[in-house]
């Protein structure tokens, strides 16, 4: 583990959430403000192929990547089932509105990978039969399905790198769990995200504004359906209610109330045992 002090690489936290069911009454409220967090999250992406081509013309990843895939800044990354959207965008809107916490939907990004696959497609794998019909070239199609996931999934590890906490949603949507260490899911995007919680360097954030516990926090302790089998033992249980207790002193929101949560259930209580 290292501290970096800076915006670029920073995953902290990884955390696991089961109770959005508790958004009851509140589910419309929050779902338009969280409307507005994912217009922000998203932006127009270019439909033409031609400004990603080199003087060679290949097309450049990279270049793709910025403009299809961005990061934003946000606090904290949301990993879901794309069939819980709605609660999701919903928990976005109630993490803003009430913590001044902003988030970052990974369907915002997986959204864009079929526009794009199918712009490439059109582009390069667009083929004639012999009756007229158009037909995408099998091999073609295969190789273009592959870079895109695979620009994707780099977009998505920076992502999840750069934002200080992450979040799994854990639902049956998402997890077919079979014990409390680890579970089955069919999104190999889930899959994906869950063991990057597993592999990223945890880097300990500083806060410009004033040093806080989080110094000695640390001094102290350190179609086709595919199941793919994921270790969730890693990830801290975390409630709605969570983010309610750590604003309660003095109404904290953002990076503040971050910390006060990460105190609550990282340090809190081997502190109290220690007593």
């Amino acid at each position: 583990m290292k501290i970096i002090q800076g915006e670029l690489y920073n995953m902290f936290a990884s955390f696991k959430m089961d109770d959005l069911i508790t958004l009851g009454s509140n589910l419309e409220k929050y779902y338009a403000i969280g409307m507005e967090e994912k217009r922000i999250s998203q932006r127009m992406v270019e439909k033409q192929l031609d400004k990603y081509l080199s003087s060679t013309g290949e097309l450049q990843a990279v270049e793709i990547e910025n403009d299809w895939f961005p990061t934003v800044n946000a606090d904290v990354f949301l990993s879901h089932s794309h069939k819980d959207e709605k609660q999701i965008i919903a928990l976005a809107g109630e993490l803003r509105s009430e913590y001044g916490l902003r988030s970052f939907i990974d369907s915002c990004v997986w959204g864009y990978s079929e526009d794009l696959l199918r712009i490439i497609n059109n582009n390069y794998n667009l083929k004639e039969n012999e009756d007229g019909t158009n037909i995408y070239d099998y091999e073609g199609s295969n190789q273009a399905s592959t870079h895109v996931n695979m620009i994707l999934n780099s977009a998505l590890m920076k992502m999840i790198d750069k934002t200080e906490c992450i979040i799994f949603i854990d639902t049956p949507n998402s997890l077919k769990v079979s014990n409390i260490k680890e579970g089955v899911t069919a999104s190999p995007w889930i899959y994906s995200e869950l063991l990057a919680t597993r592999l990223l360097e945890r880097n300990i954030p500083i806060r410009k504004s004033k040093k806080s516990f989080m110094d000695q926090m640390f001094v102290e302790h350190s179609g086709l359906k595919v199941d793919y089998k994921v270790d969730i033992s890693h990830l801290t249980s975390i409630s709605r209610f969570d983010f309610a207790i750590a604003s309660k002193p003095g109404r904290k929101k953002g990076k503040e109330l971050l910390d006060q949560l990460y105190y609550n259930k990282f340090w809190k209580g081997k502190n109290n045992e220690s007593e």
